[in-house]
């Protein structure tokens, strides 16, 4: 039984439990009593289980997608249900604990009890709203999205856009919407295209002819220089200071802003009907939303809006509105207690690197955090990372590390490309492009194992099947509905590795040998090559999956060389470099 070492109700939990948290009260469970922890959200480190390293974060409020949840595999989860900033430390210094701490408001935590871990997720899940409604086409799924971000990061024109939309078509992508990021704005918050777009609806028709969606990246900020901000500040469309004199301020990348209040009708108006006139106006589809954190909001004792909400309110307020708007046209990277929302969740920027710490490791470990707390329509971050755009000397990534990238993020609900493939030597680019086509493979599979789902739709190794107690440390393989397993390299110089099946038959992928639960060692994975199971009863999956395979030539591409020298950096002159 999960025991409350000190707090509330302290001792042995038997059953379901409401837990009362008064301001400045502290609760803390014993980590062993409840097996191995699952929840949280995006951490810098991001250890699976999470008592597999430690959390520590004494000002828990939203940052990239979170939600106050966590669960174990003795058959608790447990929700605060608030969008207070809360204290939260979990195996801090190896102690062993879940700490959760109210500072400044009461908390409610309610605790569900269930014969299994899915159990007592399905009834913590069933009063979020969850399962969300997912896409209706299958293409929504199997078809690649492509992202200017990296590629073209602050630097996009009108043509340039087109020349992307081209190549990718060219290239044989098979890819039904087209991202426009960062800076396709005259100015932050100004939502309207600048002048290096001169004929922005005429280039959105003419990537609707070549078979694009076009959404476009957009933020809740408008910038103290954005034309109009002194009016926007008077009207109260942006959260007013409580002193007086204008709109309350706060930093962020992109400069010195106001955040719209959508708290009140002059915001929401204000905002609701910049994105309609993007639509009707320019014919734009959906939207990229970023922005939402608690740190990109001005302080809450300088702001005065027109009804206050916790640090972790607001991304619901936008969400709200984006869903109502466009439904499973827009992503964020941002969501703390949204599960129910027509939304698709997008992690936050991987660095381009292996690590556990924001790198490849993280894109795995993050995505199963993430599907059990029922943000399961995961888009794993653009392919590979963010390349240079946070250090613009960061090295380059290798075509192994690309290839790999594309490996684990092609087996999970959604993919997204920016830095092109085609950067790399001929072998590297008909890797990636061969398993963004059996991605493609893949869509009606995905869109039927989304409808009416009661499993998250990305899944660790364990959840059918809980009662095996030797999977929940697997950290490096994963479900994609319930039929497929994926068994990602997440190390360079790789070429074999062990492969661990939950019960039933499986057949390998590439091979069509039949394999039953247990341990498989030294499983071929070259590059590219990663090891793929589907259950024996799903002969369809397998014949879809197989036939692209085909495609994929196993250990075409070479370690320790990088083939491309395209910079992603900010500060690169693109006149010069492409």
């Amino acid at each position: 039984m999960l025991r409350i070492t000190s707090g509330p109700s302290a001792g042995e939990l038997s059953g379901s439990t409401e837990l009362k948290l008064a301001a400045g009260e502290a609760l803390a469970f014993d980590l062993a009593s409840g097996g191995h922890w699952f929840g949280h959200g995006f951490s810098h480190d991001q250890p699976w289980p999470l008592e597999a390293g430690s959390v520590s974060n004494p000002a828990f409020a939203v940052n990239n997608i979170q939600s106050p949840i966590w669960m174990c595999s003795a058959g608790y989860a447990i929700i605060a249900r608030t969008d207070a900033k809360l204290e939260v430390s979990i195996n801090a210094n190896g102690d062993g604990l879940l700490k959760l701490r109210a500072p400044a408001v009461p908390v409610a935590v309610e605790v569900f009890r269930g014969r299994n871990l899915p159990e007592a997720r399905a009834a913590l899940m069933a009063t979020l709203g969850w399962p969300n409604r997912p896409p209706s086409a299958a293409a929504a799924f199997g078809d690649s999205l492509f992202c200017t971000w990296t590629q073209y990061p602050r630097c996009i024109t009108g043509e340039r856009i087109l020349g992307m939309a081209r190549a990718i078509r060219e290239q044989g992508y098979p890819c039904s919407t087209l991202i426009i990021d960062d800076r396709w704005e005259s100015c932050f918050g100004e939502l309207e295209f600048s002048k290096d777009f001169p004929d922005p609806a005429g280039m959105v028709r003419e990537l609707h002819a070549l078979g694009f969606k076009v959404w476009l990246w957009v933020t809740p900020f408008v910038n103290q220089e954005a034309a109009g901000f002194a009016d926007l500040a008077a009207r109260k469309v942006l959260v007013p200071a409580r002193a007086g004199g204008g709109a309350a301020l706060f930093k962020w990348w992109g400069g010195t802003a106001g955040l719209v209040d959508l708290s009140g009708a002059p915001g929401r108006d204000w905002y609701r009907g910049r994105l309609e006139r993007l639509r009707s106006q320019y014919g734009v589809d959906g939207f990229k939303i970023d922005g939402g954190d608690f740190k990109y909001q001005p302080a809450p004792e300088s702001a005065a809006p027109a009804a206050p909400w916790g640090p972790s309110g607001y991304p619901e307020m936008l969400l709200g509105l984006f869903e109502h708007i466009v439904p499973n046209a827009c992503e964020t990277r941002t969501a703390w207690l949204s599960q129910r929302r027509s939304v698709l969740w997008r992690e936050g920027g991987k660095d381009s690197h292996w690590g556990r710490d924001n790198g490849l490791k993280a894109v795995v470990s993050l995505g199963l955090h993430l599907g059990l707390m029922g943000y399961d329509l995961l888009i794993p971050d653009m392919v590979p990372g963010r390349v240079q755009t946070l250090v613009s000397n960061f090295p380059l990534p290798t075509d192994e590390l690309m290839v790999r990238w594309t490996e684990a993020s092609a087996f999970m609900p959604l993919v997204q490309f920016s830095y092109f493939p085609w950067n790399y030597c001929e072998a590297t680019e008909r890797a990636v492009r061969g398993y963004a086509l059996a991605h493609k493979a893949l869509g009606e599979y995905l869109a039927a194992e989304a409808r009416e789902r009661t499993a998250p739709l990305l899944r660790p190794i364990w959840f059918d099947a809980p009662e095996e107690t030797g999977l929940y440390t697997v950290a490096d393989e994963y479900l994609l509905g319930g039929a497929l397993l994926a068994a990602p390299v997440l190390d360079p110089g790789v070429a074999a590795r062990d492969v661990v099946l939950p019960p039933g038959e499986w057949v390998d992928a590439w091979t069509g040998t039949s394999r039953v639960s247990g341990l498989v060692r030294d499983c071929s994975a070259p590059c590219p090559g990663i090891p793929l199971f589907v259950r024996r009863e799903r002969p369809e999956v397998l014949a879809a999956l197989h036939a692209a395979l085909r495609h994929i030539e196993r250990g075409s591409v070479p370690t320790g060389v990088t083939t491309t020298t395209f910079r992603a950096g900010l500060d690169r002159d693109l006149s010069v470099t492409g």
